[in-house]
């Protein structure tokens, strides 16, 4: 009896010993398993890793290409700075488009104006026998045509003291923009040349007959009811005036 337990009890231990090992040898088989099946994933990572060197070298092309956006870029600067001196150009150009917009004084001089006035005594009221004469040049500048420039020319006239841009539609004269203030800049001497000249926008209107911006002034123009009134100190009423009118394309 005491045999047989002895005998069995080794069995057991055997098979024991058997399954731990069959187990330890399935453990080891699916661990060199995995491995091997890790390989390839280790070599795909490599591999990506490659990519990724290669995305890294593609990367770096992507900084060369990256210092080639930023050399682009710096082009980008230039043409920047293109874009900057093409600004200043614009500039240069909105400067022009100022000096023909607001200052206007270079291109308005190269140019045709869009307005005139041929200024005499006949359109005086009351009408005045005189030597005097005078032109006017109007053209309108600015971004928005919210400018007005003007440059009134005179001869044979002395004793300046007011001019203005005025409204008539056959009666007497209702002043809308006041060009020249004889009681700010006094009476004048003798003039052949340069009477007064600048610009105007609509903070300048007295706000007469509703008309308070330069696109009514436009439209009365279109009109035929506008007109540059010069006033001296002899004639308060008006010694030289004129008509403006669109100059049409040649």
């Amino acid at each position: 009896m005491t045999e047989n337990l002895f005998s069995k009890s080794k069995s057991l231990i055997l098979m024991d010993k058997l399954n731990y090992a069959a187990v330890v040898y399935i453990i080891a088989a699916l661990f060199i398993a995995s491995i091997a099946a890790l390989t390839p994933v280790a070599n795909i990572v490599a591999q990506n890793n490659t990519t990724g060197t290669n995305a890294t070298i593609a990367g770096a092309q992507n900084n060369t290409t990256g210092t080639n956006a930023t050399t682009a870029g710096a082009q980008n600067n230039t043409t920047g700075t293109n874009a900057t001196t093409a600004g200043a150009q614009n500039n240069t150009t909105g400067t022009n488009a100022t000096t023909a917009g607001v200052g206007n004084t270079t291109q308005a001089q190269g140019s045709t104006p869009q307005f005139s006035a041929n200024l005499t005594g006949e359109l005086t009221f009351p009408p005045t026998v005189t030597n005097a004469t005078g032109t006017g040049e109007f053209t309108v500048v600015g971004r928005y045509g919210d400018t007005m420039q003007y440059t009134i020319d005179a001869n044979n006239i002395d004793k300046v003291t007011d001019v203005f841009v005025a409204a008539s539609s056959g009666g007497r004269y209702v002043d809308l923009v006041q060009l020249r203030s004889g009681v700010n800049e006094g009476i004048s001497g003798p003039i052949s040349g340069t009477l007064v000249e600048g610009n105007f926008t609509s903070s300048d209107f007295t706000g007469r007959l509703n008309i308070d911006q330069v696109s009514d002034l436009e439209k009365l123009i279109l009109d035929g009811n506008a007109y540059i009134r010069v006033q001296t100190f002899d004639a308060p009423l008006g010694k030289i005036v004129g008509k403006i009118t669109p100059n049409l394309p040649q």
